[in-house]
């Protein structure tokens, strides 16, 4: 058997294209941190990539599972998972590994995959990577909706330098209230 984290981490995930104006171009830089291509002007995240890993984590924390609905086209930011906050050049920045490890955690407690069927070979490892990356883009969809919806409720939410971190502590909180 492969490592499974080894195999999930050169995919890339999806995320349902209505997202892609309202909130990947507004919100993150097409770019990365490292480069100096554009100039980031209200851009809350350096890269598309740390965009989708915190609305990934807010749609886990508050429990927004929402697969993308069939019909709805899907799109990527052509980015493996392997290379989210990789560095390239001698930079500020910090290797991405812990967190992509966390990510794999998270998707192992949360997915439905039948890990003794998969060591008796009834399951391949593709079928559980394909399940992992399903349940990755259900959570970050339900992430990505939440900040929609908070968008389009006040559009000027995310100018308070602490909203993004109060979406997660609210989601924790109410998480641990219940």
């Amino acid at each position: 058997m492969e490592n499974l984290f080894d195999k999930w981490k050169t995919k890339i995930p999806k995320y349902s294209e209505e997202f892609k104006e309202t909130l990947f171009k507004s919100l993150s830089e097409k770019y990365g941190a490292e480069g100096d291509k554009k100039v980031s002007l209200g851009k809350h995240f350096s890269t598309n990539y740390e965009l989708y890993t915190y609305a990934f984590f807010l749609g886990l924390y508050s429990k927004e599972y929402s697969p993308i609905p069939n019909g709805v086209k899907k799109v990527d930011f052509s980015h493996h998972i392997q290379h989210w906050g990789s560095k390239t050049t001698v930079s500020v920045r910090k290797d991405f590994t812990k967190l992509q490890e966390y990510i794999f955690a998270a998707l192992i407690a949360k997915s439905d995959v039948n890990f003794i069927a998969l060591d008796k070979g009834e399951i391949s490892e593709d079928e559980v990577v394909k399940e992992l990356i399903s349940t990755m883009e259900a959570y970050t969809h339900g992430g990505l909706t939440l900040i929609k919806e908070k968008l389009d409720d006040n559009s000027g939410y995310f100018l308070n330098p602490t909203s993004f971190l109060d979406m997660i502590v609210k989601s924790k909180h109410e998480e641990t209230a219940e």
